[in-house]
């Protein structure tokens, strides 16, 4: 090769190059101009998508049952969802949001201090004499303590203010995320075709569709069996405790989906004490206490039967895997977080696992192969 056929090839080489980079730095900026863009609302896409994952089957079974396509079933699907899941957690956010303000403006008070000992505490069977005593000291000997720490009460509750405002806003994204998914469910055939195109770019399409099953299998399993359980029981004990008159309804029912989520047992650290202030302090008749007794009870005990049956239609998830989501969510992306997060680690978990498992199995078949062909 003559000396002028290397500096044409020379030339080609680097007209080629600069046009690779070239063209990588403008998908770079354009990946990165949509990634900026699309941050923001990445979690309530996730929501959505994961409500509309998990619901789809509620959806395709009404479908069938009313005889109506996908669009027009998603449509009185979510407006029945609504209706059902909307007002009582309409009710307890308000209620969540009344207690916290009150709990503020106490700690907020510069003549705070711990009130005087109810009488009537005294006349409480086994406990009630020792109570009063303890309240009464508390009144006399904690308001000059109480003085002291205005300032750390203060800076507490506003904590709380931003917590209830936080929470709050959850649940108005959490209805947006209804509607979002209403409108994936509607054109969940259209999706599902899309987005297995998506997969087969990236792998084979028998591949492809091995892990869009697997990544259904994993959000329906967590989203039902841990964080949709949590949220029903949450919700069926706040209704409880709003029919009762509970003080902090909205509170406790907040309380109650954190245990479910993180797998804490609810009925220690909720109900038994609820139950104890509805027989001891509570104004209700003997019939309504027991009532009130069973359907508690009840409540908190659902997520025994529910969880097994749940679970068991999907994939197994190690709840340590749950649970960090839970936190890490929460921590990152506040009370969204907390479904989100458990959700996507799973999913990601259970995708890890496949790829190592396709590996391993791909590696020992080649090994496989080698060995027969040898002489």
């Amino acid at each position: 090769m003559s000396g002028s056929d290397l500096g044409v090839l020379r030339k080609l080489l680097a007209h080629d190059l600069m046009q690779v980079y070239v063209r990588l730095i403008l998908l770079l900026t354009v990946a990165w101009f949509c990634v900026e863009t699309f941050a923001p609302f990445l979690a309530l896409i996730l929501w959505s998508l994961i409500l509309a994952v998990s619901l789809h089957p509620l959806n395709t079974w009404l479908s069938q049952r009313l005889h109506l396509s996908e669009g027009k079933a998603a449509i009185i699907f979510i407006l029945i969802a609504l209706l059902i899941v909307g007002i009582p957690t309409v009710l307890l956010g308000v209620s969540l949001a009344e207690h916290v303000t009150e709990w503020v403006s106490i700690l907020s008070d510069h003549h705070f201090q711990v009130p005087e000992a109810n009488p009537a505490v005294a006349d409480w069977p086994v406990v009630g004499q020792a109570l009063f005593d303890l309240w009464q000291r508390a009144h006399e000997d904690l308001v000059s303590a109480a003085k002291m720490v205005q300032p750390q009460l203060i800076a507490s509750g506003r904590v709380l203010l931003g917590a209830v405002a936080n929470t709050l806003l959850a649940l108005v994204l959490f209805f947006v995320a209804l509607l979002i998914a209403g409108f994936m469910m509607a054109n969940a055939t259209k999706g599902g075709y899309q987005i297995k195109q998506l997969l087969g770019t990236f792998a084979d399409h028998q591949r492809g569709d091995e892990l869009q099953d697997l990544v259904v299998a994993t959000i329906r399993s967590v989203s039902n069996g841990v964080v949709g359980v949590a949220f029903l029981q949450a919700l069926a004990l706040g209704v409880g405790f709003l029919i009762l008159d509970v003080p902090a309804a909205g509170v406790l029912a907040l309380a109650v989906l954190f245990l479910g989520v993180l797998q804490l047992p609810s009925s220690l650290f909720v109900v038994f004490p609820v139950l104890a202030w509805v027989w001891l302090a509570g104004d209700g008749s003997m019939v309504a206490n027991v009532l009130g007794t069973v359907y508690l009870f009840a409540a908190s005990m659902s997520d025994n039967l529910l969880k097994p049956y749940l679970l068991g239609r999907g994939v197994d998830t190690p709840m340590p895997v749950v649970l960090i989501g839970a936190l890490g969510g929460m921590a990152a992306e506040g009370l969204i977080g907390l479904f989100v997060g458990a959700v996507m680690l799973s999913v990601g978990y259970k995708l890890l696992m496949s790829w190592v498992e396709h590996s391993v199995a791909e590696h020992e078949k080649l090994e496989a192969s080698s060995l027969q062909s040898d002489p």
